[in-house]
């Protein structure tokens, strides 16, 4: 899918969202080349709160109003996102859009709740459904935000959002950067664990040395530990068994090996 194509479904669907009273945030990979991380873009994924999940399940199941229209999941045995044993998050639900349905070469629209990715900020409020007409709390920013977002770049991520009229909101970058540290503590020994590592390295190399990333923003212990990983002051081993320590996660025997 082209860049403004998705942007365009991004923003229909956060209104569409919105327009039920739904406070809804970009996430997953679609976040990542939002901030101007080189990603493969092939869902567009949005976190809701946990108690409006079956509300939104039902805006973008029934809603005729997206710029591409979304077609239900063939068969999510062999689903990409959804199929047993795969190393990525799972999302609470998903749409596919029509004529993308083949399950090795898919793109969707997914759903995450708040509790399983952004479970440390303040749960989201219905005034968050009305971006353009409130004032964002300082951790969240619309995708057109050139303050908040790079340009795109070649080599990078798609960057801020082209409308300026856009109603999808993002965590800002140290927020980001927060939750993969926090999601990689408590999934560490799991697939997903791994890629948000990873992830948060790109955040060192894509956003960070653009400018984009204010490190005094990021809390401590994050701070701290993130430049261990980055700088390497201290091995990656020893970085992750504080990291744990400190986020009060339990450490399986098999990380002191």
């Amino acid at each position: 899918m082209a860049e403004l194509e998705g942007q365009e479904l991004a923003d229909s669907v956060a209104r569409a969202l919105n327009a039920a009273d739904i406070p809804c945030v970009l996430w997953g990979h679609y976040l990542m080349s939002a901030h101007g991380i080189p990603t493969c873009t092939a869902s567009i994924d949005f976190v809701v709160p946990d108690a409006k999940l079956a509300a939104a399940q039902e805006v973008i199941s029934t809603s005729t109003h997206f710029t591409q229209p979304l077609v239900a999941c063939p068969d999510t045995t062999t689903c990409l996102k959804t199929a047993p044993g795969l190393s990525q998050p799972y999302p609470e639900f998903h749409l596919h859009i029509e004529g993308m349905t083949d399950p090795l070469v898919t793109t969707a629209v997914m759903l995450f709740v708040q509790s399983k990715t952004l479970w440390f900020l303040p749960r989201f409020r219905d005034h968050l459904a009305k971006p353009r007409e409130q004032q964002l709390p300082r951790y969240l920013a619309l995708a057109s935000d050139k303050t908040a977002l790079p340009p795109v770049a070649p080599g990078m991520g798609y960057g801020h959002f082209k409308s300026d009229e856009t109603v999808v909101l993002v965590p800002k970058v140290h927020i980001f950067l927060e939750a993969l540290m926090r999601i990689y503590a408590r999934d560490y020994w799991k697939d997903i664990g791994i890629h948000s590592r990873s992830y948060f390295n790109y955040i060192g190399i894509y956003v960070e040395k653009r400018g984009f990333l204010n490190l005094d923003l990021l809390p401590e212990p994050f701070k701290d530990l993130y430049m261990d990983f980055t700088q390497g002051s201290m091995l990656g081993r020893d970085v992750e068994l504080r990291m744990m320590r400190t986020l009060g996660t339990p450490i399986r025997a098999s990380q002191y090996r």
